[in-house]
Formats: C-alpha cells, sequence, structure tokens
C-alpha cells in the first residue's frame, strides 16, 4: 500500500506541479469557483499586510477546475502537525470523512471562529456547529428555476416533496456533470423522503447538466422545464421572460462552505480568519452564497428560509459515505430512466 507522501506524489507527477508540502501551509482554501478569483484577490491582500508587518504566511488556492487534485490524499493524514493550519472546503466531502473526522475533528484539534454576529437566516436554520468544530461561513443554496411556457399548464414546484410527483417526469434538469452534484438537494430529499424519494425524483429527471451551464440554458429546447441548481447561477445569469427563479417553500437546501482551523493558529492567523467571519461577505458576488455574517442578496424574500440537513443528521452519520451513495445511485437510475419530453 503507498504511503501519504507517495499518493501525493503520484498525484503531483499526474498534472500538478509546485505544491507545497501541507504541514508547511498556513492555510488550504477550496473556493466556489464562481468567486475564486475575487477571493484570491482579497486575501492577497491579507498576505501583503503579513509580509509587511515582517510574519509573512503561506496560503494554497487550488485555481484549476480539473479533478485532478494533489491534496486529495490528504484527509488520509494521521499527523495533526502534517495539516495545514487553515482548511477550507467546500460541501460534504473529504473534511467529514469519519476517519478524518474521528482522528482530529472529534479529539479537539479544531475550534470554530465565528463573525460577531450571526445572519438571523442561518441561526433559524441550525447552521452554526453546537460542538465548535466546523466553521461554515457561507453555503451553496439549491434553489429551483421553472421554464413556465414548457410547464405550460403544470404548476411549477414550490417544496421540494412538490418534485416527486409524477406529473414532472422528464422535466427536472439536475445539476450533476462530472464532479459537479446537488448534494445537498439529494441528501435532504433522502433524510425526508428515504431512498423512495431519490427514486422518485430520478424517475422524474430529464436529464444531468453542469450547474455553469444551466443558468446559460434556461429556456432550451433540449432542456425540461424545471432547473435544479445554485443560487449564484440562477440569479448571474440573463434570463428570458418565461423563466422563473423559485426559492423552495421548505428552504433551499445547503451544502456547506467551510474552515477548519486549529486552535493553535490563534492568534497568530486571526486576520486570516477574519476574511472567512467577514471579509468573504463584503465581496458582492459572494453574497449569493449566503455569509454566515451576511449581508444577504438584496433580492432576497423575507421569509427565505434554508433547508439543512442537521448536525444531528451529519454526526449520526459517515456524511460523506451517505454523499457518495447518493450521487452514485441517482447517476445510475437517470441513466436507466427513459427521458420524457
Amino acid at each position: 500500500m503507498k504511503t501519504l507522501d507517495q499518493l501525493m506524489a503520484s498525484v503531483i507527477q499526474s498534472g500538478q506541479q509546485d505544491t507545497p508540502d501541507p504541514g508547511e501551509l498556513d492555510l488550504l482554501l477550496y473556493s466556489p469557483c464562481p468567486v475564486k478569483l475575487a477571493v484570491k484577490e482579497r486575501l492577497d491582500a491579507v498576505l501583503q499586510a503579513y509580509e509587511d508587518a515582517g510574519d509573512p504566511v503561506s496560503i494554497h488556492i487550488p485555481m484549476g477546475c480539473t479533478s485532478v487534485d494533489p491534496y486529495d490524499p490528504l484527509h488520509l493524514e494521521t499527523d495533526p502537525d502534517r495539516l495545514p493550519d487553515i482548511i477550507a472546503s467546500i460541501g460534504f466531502g473529504d473534511f467529514f470523512r469519519k476517519g478524518f473526522v474521528d482522528r482530529f475533528v472529534n479529539t479537539g484539534v479544531f475550534e470554530a471562529v465565528l463573525p460577531e454576529k450571526v445572519h438571523p437566516l442561518h441561526e433559524q436554520a441550525g447552521i452554526v456547529d453546537p460542538e465548535g468544530r466546523y466553521t461554515v461561513y457561507a453555503l451553496t443554496p439549491y434553489i429551483f428555476m421553472a421554464d413556465m411556457k414548457r410547464l405550460g399548464d403544470t404548476p411549477p414546484p414550490r417544496t421540494w416533496e412538490d418534485l416527486l410527483d409524477p406529473r414532472y417526469r422528464g422535466q427536472i434538469n439536475m445539476c450533476g456533470d462530472g464532479d459537479d452534484m446537488a448534494d445537498a438537494a439529494l441528501m435532504s430529499i433522502y433524510k425526508a423522503f428515504g431512498m423512495e424519494g431519490i427514486e422518485a425524483l430520478a424517475a422524474n429527471a430529464h436529464g444531468l447538466m453542469h450547474s455553469s451551464r444551466m443558468g446559460k440554458s434556461g429556456g432550451s429546447a433540449l432542456g425540461g422545464g424545471i432547473y435544479i441548481l445554485p443560487y449564484f447561477f440562477a440569479e448571474t445569469s440573463l434570463q428570458p421572460e418565461h423563466m422563473k427563479v423559485i426559492w423552495p417553500e421548505d428552504g433551499t437546501a445547503a451544502s456547506p462552505i467551510y474552515f477548519l482551523a486549529k486552535r493553535s493558529a490563534r492568534p497568530r492567523l486571526d486576520k486570516l480568519l477574519e476574511f472567512f467571519t467577514k471579509g468573504f461577505g463584503e465581496i458582492p458576488s459572494a453574497r449569493w452564497f449566503l455569509p454566515l455574517g451576511g449581508p444577504a442578496p438584496d433580492n432576497l424574500a423575507p421569509d427565505a428560509r434554508i433547508k439543512w440537513v442537521g448536525w444531528d443528521f451529519i454526526r449520526g452519520n459517515d456524511i460523506t459515505a451517505v454523499r457518495d451513495e447518493l450521487n452514485a445511485t441517482f447517476r445510475r437510475l437517470v441513466q436507466e430512466t427513459p427521458c420524457d419530453s
């Protein structure tokens, strides 16, 4: 069996160069692709402030959209000293895996760092980790976009349960192309309706599409009448008049954008941590990702809610294994389902 160092070296050789040793990093940051450049620009200013103070810090932000990532094996590490001081990532991925959680999260290596005030939207949904380990500093909210012309006399969905109704057979465009997948949507449906809910959703699917294409494809004759996509792409794409953005009445299914900060990282890295608790929300385009401390987008309805899967569910399951199983099952079911148009 390959060692962790050998695994990382083999990934680097497959396409990545100039990759710092993770134990030497102050910050390893996976950022949502639509705001990655803006995030890097803000952090460059923070880095310069550290440099000017004579205390330079080392950060790494993988900039490409390739699936080849030299830090993919990092969750297998056994020595906390060989982890970056701050790990920031997206979704229910490797840093939620049971082995990593057992070795580092549950043993108190990391401590949450919260903004001065948590936005009421997040507070009501229970986004803050009650055990004080993870800091979910933003979310990827999944909402609906309906092609009213294509739906015709069929009313658009208002809740996640509506999507399971057979009247939407062949109508649902689901974001899920390559590594892209609306894992929070699948998890919310699975939690509420079990595998029968996943099967019903797959039976109604028209097909899978990358989320970055969805906003550009609204109203396409090649698609179904309903899109499940991130809020960012629904709101930042110019749509025909017959396209309607719908925030689900029972709440947007939310995928975490989070960081894990070592207790030992403070107070030295507090300026870096302040970017997550405050600076991220100051990026205009980042507001579509609902920063923990706000502000929320100006056009967000006052009764908007977040449908968070919940920390009890996360900790009561090997959540990454659940995600992987649901993603694989849904893809298989969609491939087996004839497309009705």
